[in-house]
């Protein structure tokens, strides 16, 4: 499972843990992208009032692209879900 960003067809922009299923793709401590007034974007948990923390599946007609994130939103999307942030390699002279 990797960390990548999901655009439905809905036009959500969703975070998530993915991973390939036989009908598409499993979407597991899913957050949506909320684009903010200061041309950033923010994270909300996706649908928090449901269990869809434990994972869901996506149709790939649902399914417009999968891409990476950056690495300063997968280290927030990383926070937020409590997991292991990874520094980058610095090498010291």
């Amino acid at each position: 499972m990797a960390v990548q960003i999901v655009r439905l067809s809905t036009g959500e922009e969703l975070i998530a843990q993915v991973s390939e299923t036989a009908v598409g793709i499993k979407l597991i401590d899913c957050a949506i992208l909320i684009p903010t007034q200061q041309n950033s974007l923010g994270l909300a948990p996706f649908m928090a009032y449901s269990d869809a923390s434990k994972g869901f599946e996506v149709t790939w007609k649902d399914v417009m692209f999968i891409v990476n994130p950056v690495k300063d939103l997968e280290n927030q999307y990383n926070q937020m879900f409590g997991k292991l942030l990874t520094p980058e390699k610095k090498i010291i002279v």
